[in-house]
C-alpha cells in the first residue's frame, strides 16, 4: 500500500495546529447551578442516592445515575462520533470548538434519552400516585431541560 499525494497544498501544519487547539476545550456536561441550584441538589439525590432520616422511620431514594451511567455506556459512541468530525477539522470546514460543541449537543441528548428512558428501581407507590407515573426521573421536566453542556477553553 503506498502514499499517494491529491493535492499540491500541504495543510499537514494547519491540522497540527487544529489538533493542538483540542488540548485548550473542556466541555462540562450536567446541570450547572446557574440554572437553577434545587435542580443541582435533586440531580445529585438521583445520581448517588440519599437516605433521609425521619423520627418514624426513614425515606429511601435509590441511586438512579443518569450521568455517570451515560457516560459508562456511551463513551466509545462518542469517541466514533468524534473521529468522525475529525474529519471535518481535517478538511478545514469547521474549528476544534465547534467539534466540542458537536459533541456536547451529542452527550446532553444521550443523557436526556436516558432519564426519560430510566426505568430501573420504581418509584414508590406513594410517589406514583403523587405524580401520577412511573417515570422515576421525570416529573415536571425540569431536570430533562436543565441537563447542558458548556464548551470551556483553558
Amino acid at each position: 500500500m503506498g502514499v499517494r499525494i491529491i493535492s499540491s497544498q500541504n495543510n499537514i501544519p494547519q491540522v497540527i495546529s487544529e489538533l493542538k487547539k483540542l488540548k485548550k476545550y473542556e466541555i462540562h456536561v450536567g446541570i450547572f447551578r446557574s440554572d437553577g441550584a434545587e435542580y443541582v441538589m435533586i440531580a445529585g439525590v438521583h445520581e448517588f442516592g440519599i437516605i433521609i432520616q425521619k423520627e418514624k422511620g426513614s425515606i429511601v431514594i435509590p441511586e438512579r445515575s443518569f450521568l455517570r451511567s451515560t457516560f459508562d455506556e456511551k463513551q466509545n459512541e462518542w469517541f466514533k462520533f468524534v473521529e468522525k468530525q475529525l474529519v471535518h477539522v481535517f478538511n478545514r470546514r469547521i474549528g476544534v470548538k465547534t467539534l466540542c460543541e458537536r459533541l456536547g449537543v451529542k452527550i446532553v441528548e444521550d443523557v436526556q434519552e436516558k432519564l426519560t428512558n430510566l426505568d430501573t428501581l420504581p418509584n414508590a407507590l406513594a410517589t406514583i400516585a403523587k405524580k401520577g407515573s412511573n417515570n422515576p426521573l421525570i416529573d415536571s421536566g425540569g431536570l430533562y431541560r436543565r441537563v447542558t453542556y458548556k464548551v470551556v477553553k483553558h
